[in-house]
């Protein structure tokens, strides 16, 4: 059954659940965006919470986990790189109002495999998180 992070209590129960994502690494990847072109060339965006990513981590010590975001805002992968390993120390998440600039506050959530935002580094930005132990 899928949870989904709605406090700060929420994100602490998830990184003590799956002890802060260290030693973890993402496996896979799936990212739907509800865009579609019907049968006459109709072209439509799909609506925010259609645009969906799905994450499948695995562990050295935690079964695997599957983080899903719905509304996403933003999505970098880091992809292979040259003499680094791909886990994960530590992942950070939190809410966040000064993501969509100065006269929003909209509150969104931020996932990222290191310990802070990095845009040099893998992270999600969504509306919504959930999830759920594999």
């Amino acid at each position: 059954m899928k949870t989904e992070i709605r406090t700060e209590r929420d994100i602490d129960r998830l990184m003590e659940e799956y002890a802060g994502f260290h030693d973890s690494c993402i496996v896979s990847a799936s990212y739907r965006s509800g865009a579609s072109v019907d049968e006459r060339g109709g072209m439509s965006d799909g609506n925010a919470d259609e645009h969906t990513l799905s994450l499948t981590l695995h562990s050295q010590c935690i079964k695997p986990i599957e983080l899903t975001f719905s509304g996403v805002r933003a999505v970098h992968i880091l992809g292979f790189q040259e003499n680094c390993f791909c886990n994960i120390y530590e992942a950070y998440i939190a809410f966040r109002t000064d993501l969509l600039g100065k006269t929003r506050d909209d509150r969104l959530i931020v996932w990222s495999d290191r310990g802070k935002l990095d845009e040099k580094e893998t992270y999600v930005i969504a509306e919504k998180m959930y999830w759920e132990i594999l």
